[in-house]
């Protein structure tokens, strides 16, 4: 009798450790974003009631492509955490959202018309078929009247006028029902990385000593979300200060709605490797291997102000709208519009470009082929549970004594934060905006103000009229480093107006930043070659070439203006070449680069000349391009 006791105090010792240990289906909310350049951060909340013992918490509707090393789960003291695992369970898919039904009907209706409408054109079409092969009137014996006559012409020409008619009207409301069906096919394109997703779920074991209720915070990396940024660079007038607003452009595709959260924007980037580089011996010798270096010769030399446009298509040749384009190794992007075309703005290093968006492999592409990039993206079939492993990164013209151009020196350094408080990290900068945001996960772009800054500027022009004969007024930004841009696309405003795009190029400027605020068609500027001393002579077994220039600056303006002109005069590398400068009219000399730069203060309505002239010698017989 006491063995049956014991087995029966087991069998229910055994059954409160199941019952302990049974699954628990746990909902949370998301409270928390922080999004990086490439991937975010999801903090989620739970309040979960927990019995004495071992539970097992199942968190269900979480993103289907979590970075499982990422998992994180915090809970009160009086609770143990005690393994946390990450699955997929593929029974329990997304719900479909209801702008995709709507869009699916849409889709259905517009399909319908177009086939109703071109049934109609087929029945007009054989009704002028059968009108055109049965054009005789009257038997073979006997003639028609022309009465009959007119009246059968009348007949014949006032319905094949009306055919014509419906057929054209057809032909009008059936590409009218192709623009919409167009527009609702993109949309559905951006939007179907979200359907028929899986969920995921995130499985927390937890003991506790007590009854209790636990507050718990899950954090998490997904991959598909991303931030670049952009500016509005504004300036009223050449007296003004410059204003400058610093944006975030945020999409994310993770397969889970971000709504009404706490939303910081972070300028880390988890996708980076964040290991050190440790530098290794350089052994130099013939034939050895690790003295050569790899030199591409076919490398475009790309400069600030450029851009690369193009379209994205699918492999299907249809437009993608939608897709992320970043300049690779920066920050500088854009996103195709609903017709998939693009452009972006380029920095002076950039060497390639890189196309991502949910559902395709990206693509990237160097920059050695011109300014037009088209793509095709070709689907992605990776598995929706594979797991990528990421690590976490570390990263670590002084114009003051020109007081007659700091026409913005009495304006102090404001800093105004319109939604966003900036809060400075160890290796990172990070905006958390003030008010809740929202984001569903469309992959759409939202844009949002962060933070304005007014800043004192030297206004000048800038000119080379070798390449270009136009006046470019342009804002010089001291000290800008303090105020931690990254680089990105700006859209210019002055006095009022949109005058165009320029590139925020943080990374490859000095410590004064120049911002390009655009043409000035009141300011006039001309270069003419001067024939009249220009020649070409022979000296021995040599032969000369002297050429003169003359550049007038014209300023049409009510104000008096400053201005940078440059030119170039050749480099000889060769000994037997020899350059000789020969008036210059007392311009700055580069002799490395063979630039010459003149800075001019011009009066309201006045004309400036300036006169350059070189001469080259070189052997006879040789041909050579000095214009």
């Amino acid at each position: 009798m006491k063995r049956i006791y014991t087995i029966a105090l087991l069998l229910a010792s055994l059954t409160r450790v199941v019952a302990q240990e049974a699954e628990q289906t746990v909902s949370s909310k998301i409270n928390q974003v922080a999004v990086f350049l490439q991937g975010a951060q999801i903090t989620r909340h739970a309040s979960v009631p927990l019995k004495a013992g071992v539970s097992i918490l199942t968190l269900t509707g979480i993103a289907p492509a979590v970075q499982q090393q990422s998992i994180q789960v915090d809970g009160p003291a009086s609770v143990k955490i005690l393994s946390v695992s990450f699955r997929i369970n593929y029974m329990e898919e997304h719900k479909k959202p209801e702008k995709i039904k709507l869009l699916d009907a849409e889709r259905k209706r517009l399909t319908t018309l177009i086939t109703q409408e071109k049934s109609i054109q087929e029945v007009y079409l054989e009704e002028e078929n059968i009108l055109k092969t049965n054009k005789s009137i009257g038997g073979t014996e006997k003639g028609v009247e022309v009465a009959e006559l007119k009246a059968a012409m009348d007949y014949f020409r006032q319905r094949l006028l009306d055919i014509k008619q419906q057929l054209m009207q057809s032909e009008r409301t059936i590409r009218s029902y192709q623009e919409e069906l167009a527009k609702v096919d993109a949309q559905l394109t951006e939007l179907r990385a979200i359907k028929g997703q899986p969920s995921g779920e995130i499985v927390v074991k937890v003991s506790t000593k007590a009854a209790t209720t636990a507050e718990l915070d899950v954090n998490y990396l997904v991959n598909e979300a991303r931030w670049f940024p952009s500016y509005d660079i504004r300036a009223k007038n050449v007296k003004a200060p410059v204003g400058i607003t610093y944006k975030a452009n945020v999409s994310q595709q993770s397969g889970e709605d971000w709504e009404n959260v706490t939303l910081t924007i972070s300028s880390a980037n988890p996708s980076e490797q964040g290991v050190r580089p440790i530098i290794k011996p350089w052994i130099v010798g013939y034939n050895n291997a690790l003295s050569r270096r790899t030199v591409s010769g076919s490398m475009m030399t790309v400069t600030a102000g450029n851009e690369v446009h193009g379209k994205v298509m699918d492999d299907e040749g249809q437009p993608i709208p939608g897709v992320n384009v970043v300049v690779k190794g920066t920050s500088v992007g854009t996103v195709t519009d609903v017709n998939g075309n693009y452009s972006v703005p380029l920095t002076s290093d950039a060497e390639a470009v890189v196309f991502s968006f949910i559902g395709y492999n990206a693509i990237e592409k160097r920059l050695d082929k011109g300014s037009e990039i088209n793509v095709q993206l070709a689907p992605d079939v990776t598995a929706l549970n594979e797991v990528v492993t990421v690590g976490y990164a570390t990263s670590g013209d002084d114009d003051s004594d020109d007081k007659s151009r700091i026409y913005g020196s009495s304006a102090q350094k404001m800093k105004r934060e319109i939604t966003a408080t900036e809060v400075i990290r160890q290796t990172n900068v990070e905006f958390k905006l003030d008010e809740p945001f929202s984001i569903k996960s469309d992959g759409a772009v939202r844009a949002t103000d962060m933070v304005e800054y007014e800043l004192p500027a030297i206004y000048e022009y800038y000119c080379v009229p070798k390449l270009e004969e136009d006046a470019f007024l342009t804002a010089k930004i001291m000290d800008w480093d303090q105020y931690n841009f990254l680089e990105g696309e700006a859209s210019l405003f002055f006095e009022g107006k949109y005058i165009g795009k320029s590139i925020l190029d943080t990374r490859n400027t000095a410590d004064t930043l120049v911002v390009s605020l655009g043409r000035d068609s009141n300011v006039l500027v001309k270069r003419e070659k001067k024939k009249e001393y220009s020649s070409r002579q022979f000296v021995g077994s040599n032969q000369k070439v002297a050429l003169a220039y003359e550049i007038s600056i014209r300023n049409k303006k009510g104000l008096p203006i400053s201005i940078v002109v440059e030119d170039q005069i050749p480099i000889s590398n060769d000994k037997e070449i020899t350059v000789d400068k020969l008036e210059d009219s007392h311009g700055e000399y580069d002799h490395n680069t063979g630039t010459l730069t003149w800075k001019k203060e011009i009066a309201s309505g006045k004309t400036e000349l300036i006169t350059l002239k070189y001469a080259v010698r070189y052997p006879k017989g040789n041909r050579m391009l000095l214009e």
